[in-house]
């Protein structure tokens, strides 16, 4: 059942969210009068205030309509964005957020009446900025972590604190060898949908799987270039690893020290404060999750340099990162656009070609094998989604107003869709540095043992 109850959204913190131009205008009434027709084709109902309703009875995705007219403006004048601000304004809901922008989001996308930001920020090809980073007066600086305080972290994810895809434990396993040597690994569904007592667990499992990538071992040296809140690289040092971690966020910096503390490993964990590229000396292992996440392709590129030049011969480089499968669909972009207004400035996350491009690249590494996980993806983002919800209450006491709750509910089930969708993918790769010899002297293909 979708309950919608009244909302007031205070707009001097949320001025995005003011009434709409356009509403009972031409455009709004066409962009209405379009999604209606085509309730039956994207197996979509939907309710409105009046009792009324367009579409099938049992139609699979449904959404309520509080406040159509302005609904039906902000379509009209910000497309996927206005989706999202209608959403975070209150004036619709929906039974399974993720299927509901599953359905809309390429709509409005592919709708002429409907506004396009994304395509203007990004350009037709979905990347404006290929550099990644911000800007601060000169050189770009590179930001590999987002920049989500650790109190809603921890709202919507388990005792880990882990924001990357999990790894459940049911679920068939399987493997192939491409013509280039590459071996991929796809982990399938999970057999049952796993609950949230199971998260915890599977954010281990997915960080010992990445681990075994990269060849993290008792003795091996390791850098964490991006060690998230902490699980990632104290899951290393638990392999007898000696470990590097590396952040530029002081609330960071501050947490880890903390969390490694009281762990009893901040012996074995060595934490700075500072990006990659600072890093010297030599490692087995460069680990990275998402470095994409806040720089776009810059972070990718960052992380890739860094293992180019520290990784020993014989190194690995382990990689996890969502991914589009190829260039970005109009509705990534446009969902892109949204972020950028309320998440992360990066922009459409970074494709499998320009991932593999960036390691090609590099004049040491040769990409070797990939894990897949993206189903797995999916039902931890869902899961998510449910303990955010669970936690509400929590939420409001931390400050977190009923609008940017229901932000943060839009972003999570924006990925969700994504992954389902199979716009995204999720997927952990392995590079292995090489000596100075030409890549065709060199014909070993290591096993991808996830």
């Amino acid at each position: 059942m979708v309950r919608l109850e009244p909302q007031t959204v205070d707009l001097e913190r949320w001025p995005a969210l003011a009434e709409p131009d356009g509403i009972g205008g031409q455009t709004a009434g066409e962009v209405a009068q379009a999604l209606r027709r085509s309730t039956r084709e994207l197996g979509l109902r939907i309710d409105y205030p009046d009792s009324t309703a367009a579409g099938e009875y049992d139609a699979p995705v449904r959404i309520v309509l509080r406040d159509p007219e302005r609904f039906w403006a902000r379509l009209a004048a910000a497309g996927v964005v206005g989706l999202g601000e209608s959403f975070m304004a209150g004036e619709w809901a929906a039974s399974d957020l993720g299927a509901a922008l599953g359905a809309l989001g390429p709509w409005i996308a592919g709708n002429a009446d409907c506004a396009h930001p994304g395509e203007r920020a990004y350009g037709r090809e979905g990347r404006g900025n290929p550099g990644g980073g911000r800007r601060r007066g000169g050189p770009v600086a590179v930001e590999l972590e987002d920049s989500v305080p650790g109190a809603l972290t921890s709202l919507y994810t388990d005792e880990t604190m882990s924001t990357s895809g999990a790894v459940f434990a049911s679920g068939a396993r399987t493997r192939a060898r491409l013509d280039d040597g590459t071996e991929v690994v796809r982990l399938e569904a999970p057999s049952a949908p796993p609950r949230r007592n199971d998260l915890g667990d599977a954010q281990r499992r997915s960080a010992d799987t990445l681990l075994t990538l990269a060849g993290v071992g008792p003795g091996a040296r390791a850098l964490v270039a991006t060690p998230g809140w902490g699980e990632l690289p104290m899951r290393a040092a638990e392999r007898g690893a000696h470990v590097r971690a590396m952040t530029a966020s002081t609330e960071r910096l501050s947490a880890l020290g903390s969390r490694f503390a009281a762990a009893g490993l901040d012996d074995e964990i060595t934490l700075y404060l500072g990006g990659p590229a600072e890093a010297r000396g030599t490692v087995d292992a460069v680990v990275a999750v998402d470095p994409g996440i806040t720089a776009g392709p810059a972070g990718y590129t960052e992380v890739v340099n860094t293992a180019d030049r520290l990784l020993t011969d014989g190194g690995r480089l382990a990689i996890s990162a969502v991914v589009c499968a190829e260039r970005p669909k109009p509705a990534v972009i446009e969902l892109a656009a949204w972020e950028s207004r309320y998440v992360s400035e990066a922009g459409p996350l970074v494709s499998w070609p320009e991932l593999v491009a960036a390691i090609e690249r590099s004049p040491r590494l040769r990409l070797r094998g990939r894990v897949e996980a993206t189903a797995h993806h999916a039902e931890t983002v869902r899961l998510w989604s449910e303990l955010f919800a669970h936690r509400g209450r929590d939420a409001a006491a931390l400050g977190f107003d009923a609008v940017y709750r229901r932000m943060w509910a839009f972003h999570l089930a924006a990925l969700e869709a994504g992954l389902r969708r199979g716009w995204l993918e999720s997927v952990q790769v392995v590079a292995i540095a090489e000596s100075a010899l030409p890549p065709e002297a060199d014909h070993r293909h290591p096993r991808v043992r996830p």
